[in-house]
């Protein structure tokens, strides 16, 4: 019997890159699975209220501190945090909706 890959021993294979090897693959693999609906309600139940809670503290920094530079630092970290959060809600429902009108939607 000829095997299609040669056996590499466990002593060489010390030096290779155990991250890539194992996770990656996994990872990729995941990234490209398409959401439930269970999956989206909970991405909705964590980053709406992150959303609305940036949006709150990004405007009540901005009455505090007592510089200009002050304001901007406690109204647009929490505003981008908003930000990021709308962001993380329109691609996971945009790709839950696309899922819908996909190939495997008819399997």
């Amino acid at each position: 019997m000829s095997e299609e890959r040669q056996y590499t021993p466990i002593g060489e294979r010390v030096n290779q890159d155990v991250m890539h090897d194992n996770f990656v693959p996994k990872y990729s693999g995941l990234a490209s699975v398409r959401p439930s609906l269970l999956i989206l309600t909970g991405v909705w139940l964590i980053f709406v209220p992150m959303a609305l809670g940036g949006l709150a503290f990004g405007v009540a920094g901005m009455g505090e501190g007592k510089t200009i530079l002050d304001r901007l630092i406690f109204s647009l970290m929490p505003l981008a945090a908003s930000v990021l959060a709308v962001a993380v809600l329109y691609t996971q429902t945009s790709r839950y909706r696309n899922r819908e009108k996909g190939p495997e939607a008819d399997a």
